[in-house]
């Protein structure tokens, strides 16, 4: 149980070692000092408002992180999440404002429509890799590029609620709008977003369905050894489609705590890029739903405290890099673990063959 624990713990540790050495050393070698940027970010990131705009913060990232690990544990890389929540949002924007019910029947609807949107916007890569053998990685990244020009074009020409300048959809009334779980009360932005309800109930269901399930069985076994899986009686090109529709309806929710909760209609406001922190936050926690939200908190964390760079004359790029160097030192975190675990078993091995044998007399 304790070897599975360490195990499990030392490649975020790993990761996030690295990455603040890389930190360090860009710090020292710019001429400013490392303790004082940190000292800044800590105690500008643990006041209590900070904290809780982190935790909103860290909501769309776990999301995208739980779309990822969908398509990861088909071994597959969804990189177009972007492109995904992007169209996803556009969609419940144009549903939660054009819907006359109460929010108890809108937002259900807004959610239902928005992750089926994804997921449809999923499935072109995944039907291309099926039937004409195209690797979904390059499929994904044209379709973020499909998405930008799509929305754009819908924007401008069918969902603009002004003529002026704004390009914005129209507003959200409050029945369609997400309200806030609780409210610590300070007024200064802490709030926490209901959509964190969202975010707890998508990570237990993918919990249930990957780890629980005949289906996250089969699906682990299609991505280990396709032919087996083929032999063995299981789908293999159906798994690719349903691991892609999954995916992407998850990543159909990321956008939605901004449109729903932040700007209440979709406009040119919208985040973009929230893929890659979300597959940082996957490869942090492993892609287990407990550990990529702890790795999604730990990046909105950074994001938020390293903000207050700037008003001490230290670069607020700091944040940027330490969340860069996280994705890139997570595949280098795994391979050291699994070459350390396998040079210390052939170690453990020769050690006990070298060890002399007792005769009793």
């Amino acid at each position: 149980m304790t070897r599975h624990v360490l195990r499990a713990l030392a490649p975020p540790v790993i990761s996030i070692l690295i990455a603040l050495a890389v930190t360090t050393l860009f710090l020292t070698v710019s001429g400013y000092s490392a303790a004082s940027a940190y000292q800044v970010m800590w105690q500008y990131g643990t006041q209590r408002n900070s904290l809780v705009i982190a935790l909103n913060n860290a909501v769309p990232l776990y999301l995208a992180g739980i779309a990822a690990a969908f398509a990861l544990r088909m071994g597959l890389f969804n990189i177009g999440v972007d492109g995904q929540y992007r169209v996803a949002a556009l969609t419940g924007a144009v549903v939660a404002a054009a819907l006359p019910f109460p929010a108890v029947i809108t937002l259900p609807l807004t959610l239902l429509a928005s992750a089926v949107a994804g997921g449809l916007w999923a499935l072109v890569p995944a039907l291309l890799k099926i039937y004409r053998g195209v690797n979904e990685v390059i499929t994904s990244i044209l379709m973020n590029a499909v998405a930008t020009t799509t929305i754009a074009i819908l924007l401008a020409h069918v969902f603009r609620a002004d003529t002026g300048q704004d390009t914005g959809t129209r507003m959200i009334g409050a029945g369609g709008s997400m309200p806030d779980l609780f409210d610590l009360g300070d007024g200064n932005r802490t709030a926490v977003s209901g959509f964190l309800l969202v975010a707890v109930i998508c990570g237990l269901v993918y919990h249930l369905v990957q780890r629980r399930s005949v289906f996250g069985y089969t699906l682990q076994v299609a991505a280990l050894s396709p032919d087996a899986a083929a032999s063995a009686g299981i789908p293999v090109n159906r798994r690719v489609v349903q691991a892609m529709l999954w995916s992407g309806g998850v990543a159909g929710l990321v956008g939605l705590p901004h449109v729903l909760g932040v700007a209440h209609r979709y406009d040119g406001t919208m985040p973009t890029d929230l893929m890659f922190l979300g597959l940082a936050a996957a490869l942090l926690g492993r892609s287990h739903p407990v550990g990529t939200a702890l790795g999604a908190y730990v990046l909105a964390f950074v994001e938020r405290s390293s903000q207050v760079l700037g008003l001490v004359r230290l670069p607020t790029e700091v944040g940027e890099l330490f969340i860069a160097v996280v994705l890139l030192s997570s595949a280098v975190a795994y391979w050291i673990v699994e070459h350390g675990e396998h040079r210390f078993g052939l170690w453990a091995r020769a050690r006990r063959r070298s060890d002399p044998v007792e005769v009793t007399p």
